[in-house]
């Protein structure tokens, strides 16, 4: 399972990086381009600039969860830092939440994805639902990769500690 985390933690920042560097590729090829007499820029620029950036944080949010990497409330966590049962039951409750709040966004951006069907109008080939279908699959993935953060968390702290002194995530 430790794989699998590793794994979804690579790709989705690869694929992240992709389209932040896509973003920023269309942003200067945009500015190049008004520079040219009688050429002008591109119209869809600005468009696929946030679209390929709101994507990006919805995918880069998969690797956030699936290293456990969402903000924490410092409170609790020092509340139970000399507890190991207390650390696992705050660390369920966290998790659990995620995967709450990573459903009912899926299901509402699903919502939304299959409502949308105006026209983009500086992307004539797309229209909105379709701009908008990356939403729910990336909620999705947000929600099974909290379970696999959680199921990497109960297999390593049944293990006794490393000779390295590893700390505990959470």
């Amino acid at each position: 399972m430790k794989k699998l985390q590793q794994w979804i933690d690579k790709i989705s920042t690869a694929v992240s990086v992709l389209m932040i560097a896509a973003m920023m590729f269309i942003l200067v090829f945009n500015i190049v381009m008004r520079l040219i007499p009688k050429i002008g820029g591109v119209s869809w620029y600005m468009e696929s600039s946030q679209y390929l950036n709101v994507w990006a944080m919805v995918i880069i949010g998969i690797q956030i969860t699936v290293t456990g990497g969402h903000l924490r409330v410092e409170v609790i966590d020092a509340l139970v830092k000399n507890s190991p049962a207390g650390k696992k039951i705050v660390k369920v409750i966290d998790e659990l939440f995620i995967i709450l709040f990573y459903v009912i966004a899926a299901y509402a951006s699903f919502l939304l994805a299959t409502k949308a069907k105006q026209a983009v109008s500086t992307m004539p080939q797309f229209n909105m639902g379709q701009v908008y279908a990356l939403m729910p699959v990336g909620y999705a993935l947000s929600a099974l990769a909290a379970v696999v953060d959680l199921i990497v968390y109960f297999q390593e702290s049944g293990k006794p500690a490393e000779a390295g002194g590893k700390e505990d995530k959470a």
